[in-house]
């Protein structure tokens, strides 16, 4: 007779236990690897990395070409020192948010790209980031220092245009640059506020409401009519009972009342059009259909402006206004995904008639989060486009100053911790070059928000996403001041 087994597990059993634990500890070092530095008493932990024996540190490569991001003062981006390119044909593959651009005219002249900066403007002044101005005779910024100067007698608002994209939605960074000069020099309102917001309680600003409005913007440029374009970037087309709403808010200082309001808009064919000020009575205005840009305007101190058309046949409405008649106006015109590029399609007339409504003293173009990658390194086909759009704007405002503004710090985790991209040194690199080629002034807002790593330091202090791309409404009153500082800068060498 056999006896029977007692005790003990069989080879299955004993080779299921075994991958139990492999499994096990393959998950403990996999949390392992995500737990962040810590730091005490002066002492911090170092990053578990399982994989640092055959990861490649990127910011020890040598990176070819234009891509020499570590060595901010190189001047090597463009590979020919007399390297002449049509700006309206020249390939932009690695460019995203701008793949579908309208027709765009014929250039008189190719963009001619200098690629030296021997004697190039200096970039700081202690813990000034400087207006650096590559204009011939350094008067990039003539006409906003004029106007400035004249602001008393100039009988409107000194007027900037800040014209970007997710960094500065919602008024965020704008806001703050315009309280603090409007507290400094004037003024008051929000300026310029589209017809219609998906996000309307995003913006600090400004309370807005309505409905019944067709948007049309440069996102989609297929489907816009570019005849009707400004630098709006987006029109509405009213559907029946098209309203809009807007409130003043005491969140934002000198943002709670304006005593101007304004909406401008084309009516091709004969209308009325219904605006509310305050607690008053609906006032009716009868429109002359014309091609033109028009504009209806109430004056008066408010906090409440509203707009009612209905379903008008050939009317395209651009926008409102609230504004002071005097001091500083700052308008903020961002586009959500938006590269900036189209804006060479802008129509000259339609700038034109713009600029005799709402003058602007000072364009800045704040733009590149939706063209940088952190697989690209190479942006001279991106900084050739932005010479295009630069020279397009000058042509199409010629009494207009014209301000780059370099993409701000990003950062991607390495080793364990967040640190800056190096697509951000390349990308920025090549938009002071773009500035310098158009002859026009460039703001490193990297540097302004600290240079290497600002960005971990943004969100340390809960001044930024935890995506370490955007900044919020916290981080956006830094920045401001920084700028402002850069500015007023600028505003006392004039004054000596």
């Amino acid at each position: 007779m056999k006896k029977k087994r007692s005790g003990g597990s069989s080879p299955k059993h004993k080779s299921g236990h075994v991958v139990a634990l492999l499994v096990l500890a393959v998950a403990f070092l996999f949390l392992l690897t995500q737990l962040p530095v810590l730091e005490w008493g002066g002492f911090s932990t170092k990053p578990v990395d399982l994989f640092s024996d055959i990861r490649v540190d990127e910011q020890s490569l040598d990176l070819p070409g234009d891509a020499v991001w570590q060595d901010t003062e190189s001047d090597s981006l463009f590979f020919s020192q007399e390297a002449v390119v049509d700006s309206m044909t020249v390939s932009t593959d690695s460019v995203t948010g701008d793949s579908l651009t309208p027709p765009r005219p014929a250039v008189s002249a190719p963009v001619r790209l200098d690629t030296t900066m021997v004697g190039g403007p200096p970039r700081r002044d202690g813990d000034v980031v400087l207006f650096e101005d590559f204009s011939p005779g350094e008067e990039g910024l003539s006409h906003l220092l004029a106007a400035m100067e004249q602001r008393l007698t100039l009988g409107r608002p000194v007027r900037i245009a800040f014209l970007g994209d997710s960094f500065i939605e919602a008024d965020i960074f704008t806001q703050d640059v315009r309280s603090r000069l409007q507290s400094q020099y004037g003024g008051c309102g929000v300026g310029y506020v589209s017809m219609h917001s998906d996000f309307p309680g995003f913006r600090r600003s400004v309370v807005q409401s309505g409905s019944g409005w067709e948007v049309h913007s440069v996102l989609k440029p297929r489907e816009a009519d570019w005849s009707l374009m400004t630098l709006q970037q987006q029109y509405f087309v009213p559907l029946e009972g098209a309203s809009a709403q807007y409130r003043g808010t005491t969140r934002i200082e000198r943002a709670d009342s304006w005593t101007l309001s304004r909406f401008l808009f084309v009516a091709r064919n004969d209308c009325s059009v219904s605006l509310k000020v305050g607690d008053g009575e609906w006032q009716t205005f009868a429109v002359t259909g014309s091609p033109e840009i028009q504009s209806l305007e109430v004056a008066g101190k408010t906090n409440r402006f509203q707009v009612r058309t209905g379903a008008i046949a050939g009317f395209t409405a651009i926008g409102v206004w609230l504004d002071d008649t005097q001091g500083i106006a700052i308008d903020n015109i961002s586009t959500r995904g938006y590269s900036g590029l189209s804006l060479v399609s802008l129509p000259a007339a339609r700038c034109t008639q713009m600029q005799s409504i709402v003058p602007y003293d000072a364009i800045v173009l704040q733009y590149g989060l939706n063209v940088m990658s952190p697989e690209i390194l190479h942006y001279e086909a991106y900084a050739r486009k932005m010479v295009a759009v630069v020279n397009h704007l000058k042509s199409c405002y010629p009494n207009t100053d014209i301000i780059l503004m370099g993409v701000g710090d990003r950062s991607r985790k390495m080793n364990g911790s967040f640190v800056t991209m190096p697509a951000v040194l390349a990308l920025s690199h090549a938009q002071r070059l773009a500035a310098k080629n158009a002859g026009v002034v460039f703001w490193d807002t990297f540097a302004a928000m600290g240079g290497e790593n600002g960005m971990v330091d943004y969100v340390a202090k809960k001044q930024a996403n935890k995506d370490y791309t955007h900044i919020n409404h916290k981080g956006g009153r830094r920045l401001a001041g920084e700028f402002v500082k850069s500015l007023e800068y600028c505003l006392n060498r004039h004054d000596e």
